[in-house]
């Protein structure tokens, strides 16, 4: 013991001399180091005092946070001065049990407490779950005092669901059409109009929740303190939180594009890129509540609900609620109408997130319609996360992640971020052109046939088109058993339009 003392001392001893002898041969070079540590070791100290990024609440919504507190939470519908009707959408698959029985109950039945009980209507739609899905479920349904739907359907088989054909002549299953399905069966109960089983005639907003851990108040500010006026009312068409993989990193590059239609800088703070005006990194860097944006989803969206709602007693036209009845033919495109629902790209070799596509189809109709309440944004006070140990961090991140500005700004350029999307300006019914796969066809391969071809055409633009990527995801043929489900596609060489994957 005494021999590694001792070495240790002498090693340290050693060490000493070696600086000193450094120091006095660079004192500059000393010297500047030592500053720069200084003001490093300040920055960090100061930042979360004097600048922290969305830590300070505005007025009204800790005046929310306030009514909900101690005593007051006593009180249902607590959040909801203007007693709203919500609905409440998920789409869930709980393998074990451990969202609807853990964590992630208890938060929705604190957060339907809030609203109020007799404000809130509920709908749950899960598969594929095994047993311990559907136990977690029924143990839920106990708890509930809310109006209610809980759908569990034990197996939905692939063959139920549209296929595209791939050039090997397999026919596959996109995942951008199976979760567009089983989100819209999360909708079914406002496919039409049931005043006595909702509780109401017409709702005031809809909340869809993604299995994410949230903080019930923070849901509730969403909903009800998003862009706030003077009336006292929260004024949006629709708002997300933004959803966390990492204490650092957000998740939901595939569903958000920025004010202009662009997708994602590097996904740490500000999120967005510097690309044509900057608008919605602008809106972060002056800690907006209501970031504007063209989409986006964040794992928790609060929206309008009378572009989702139908307020007809009949469905709003035959086959309404047959899979794939959404979809946009791309070569003989129609507009968008409401009710709303989630829809895909049916077209092989490109895609486009259910999520965005829907946001997007709800702005249009709102339009159409001439909505006062247009505004679609992304509230940063509101995050959530898919663990619980990632949404501990995202209090303490966000004191320090102005520091991350510079950085995200220039890894954002170094690998050429956002990716290109040349029918991000494509509006509903104008013409453009569009590189599609056509085949088989003509070829050196196969006989004198090739599996396939890029080929330019010209078409008139659908709703939507900024949300389209270069990418493909498909369901795997085997029934699922794990939370991934799909595989990505390797895309085709050849393209003409720069339209990177």
């Amino acid at each position: 013991m005494r021999t590694l003392f001792g070495q240790g001392a002498l090693k340290l001893r050693r060490f000493t001399i070696i600086l000193r002898r450094i120091t006095r041969r660079n004192p500059v070079v000393f010297t500047l180091v030592k500053y720069v540590l200084i003001a490093l070791f300040s920055v960090l100290i100061a930042t979360p005092v004097f600048a922290p990024s969305y830590t300070h609440l505005p007025p009204h919504y800790r005046g929310l946070v306030s009514r909900c507190s101690g005593p007051g939470f006593d009180q249902g519908g607590c959040a909801n001065p203007f007693n709203e009707k919500v609905f409440i959408s998920v789409s869930l698959y709980d393998k074990n049990g451990h969202l609807a029985d853990g964590k992630w109950g208890e938060l929705l039945l604190r957060l339907i407490h809030m609203i109020g009980a007799e404000n809130v209507f509920l709908s749950i739609y899960e598969n594929d779950s095994g047993p311990g899905g559907a136990s977690a479920l029924e143990h839920l349904q106990t708890k509930l005092s809310c109006r209610h739907k809980i759908v569990n359907d034990a197996h939905v088989p692939i063959q139920d669901f549209p296929t595209i054909r791939m050039p090997d002549g397999t026919n596959r299953v996109k995942r951008i059409s199976y979760l567009s399905e089983m989100r819209n069966r999360a909708l079914r109960l406002l496919d039409r109009l049931n005043k006595v089983e909702l509780g109401t005639a017409r709702f005031d907003k809809i909340l869809f929740l993604n299995d994410v851990i949230f903080n019930p108040t923070d849901a509730a500010n969403l909903l009800f303190s998003t862009n706030i006026g003077a009336d006292g009312r929260a004024h949006y068409l629709s708002v997300c939180a933004l959803d966390f993989i990492q204490p650092l990193q957000f998740y939901d590059l595939y569903a958000q594009r920025d004010a202009e239609g662009f997708s994602g800088g590097l996904p740490i703070y500000p999120f967005f890129s510097t690309e044509g005006q900057g608008v919605s990194r602008a809106a972060v860097l002056g800690q907006s509540d209501a970031v504007p944006v063209k989409s986006c989803w964040g794992g928790m969206v609060a929206m309008q609900a009378k572009y989702v709602q139908n307020t007809s007693p009949a469905l709003s036209r035959p086959h309404f609620q047959d899979s794939g009845s959404h979809v946009i033919d791309p070569d003989a495109p129609t507009n968008v109408t409401s009710p709303v629902r989630f829809r895909y790209e049916p077209e092989v070799f490109f895609d486009a997130c259910e999520c965005c596509l829907f946001l997007a189809d709800v702005t249009q109709v709102a339009k159409s319609q001439g909505a006062d309440e247009l505004g679609t944004y992304v509230n940063p006070y509101i995050r959530t996360a898919y663990t619980e140990g990632v949404f501990k961090w995202l209090s303490w991140v966000r004191r320090w992640e102005r520091l991350l500005i510079v950085p995200q700004w220039a890894i954002t350029k170094l690998v050429g971020l956002p990716t290109h999307n040349p029918h991000r300006t494509v509006q509903q019914g104008q013409k453009f052109m569009e590189e599609v796969w056509v085949g088989p066809g003509p070829g050196k391969e196969d006989n004198g046939q090739s599996p396939g071809h890029w080929q330019l055409v010209e078409r008139t633009g659908r709703n939507g088109m900024f949300c389209g990527v270069r990418e493909m995801q498909l369901v795997l043929q085997s029934d699922r058993s794990e939370d991934i489900n799909w595989e990505n596609t390797r895309m085709p060489a050849g393209q003409f339009l720069k339209f990177p994957t």
